[in-house]
């Protein structure tokens, strides 16, 4: 008995000491993510990776509140989407359906993701560095966080 909680202590010991940052919250990315810079835009980064629902119910992620935060938690200016290209919106964008867009609308253009335990979707960040800024280490979606790689 006594082996089998040594054995116990020492499994739980590797899987919560060193090791990777996988980041805090229900979300982890499926393989790593990948930033990228354009040699024409040197402040500029975009970050495109997979995410995947490691909770125990629904996420409910809004684009908007998804953000590239540095070591102090300032967030930095930028945007986020669940959807890996351009899509066109439906509605002329001054002149939206009554009661706002239907969420269908919203998922389509990747402003919002429902996703469900165990399933992935498609992540992408961009953010703009401004002179003498930090760069961020996290993406913070609301209820949690995600480690930027080292690039």
């Amino acid at each position: 008995m006594r082996r089998c909680i040594a054995g116990l202590i020492a499994a739980l010991a590797v899987i919560g000491c060193g090791g990777e940052d996988t980041g805090n919250g229900d979300l982890v990315w499926v393989g790593k993510p990948k930033v990228t810079r354009e040699a024409t835009l040197p402040r500029d980064r975009v970050l495109n990776g997979f995410i995947r629902n490691d909770g125990l119910r629904r996420l409910t992620l809004w684009a908007k509140d998804v953000r590239a935060v540095d070591r102090s938690g300032e967030p930095l200016k930028g945007n986020a989407t669940f959807i890996r290209g351009y899509v066109h919106p439906l509605y002329p964008p001054t002149r939206p359906p009554a009661g706002g867009l239907p969420d269908s609308e919203r998922i389509r253009l990747g402003q919002v993701v429902k996703l469900d335990p165990g399933k992935q979707t498609h992540l992408s960040v961009a953010w703009r560095l401004a002179p003498g800024a930090k760069a961020p280490d996290r993406i913070d979606y609301g209820s949690g966080w995600l480690p930027i790689p080292d690039s």
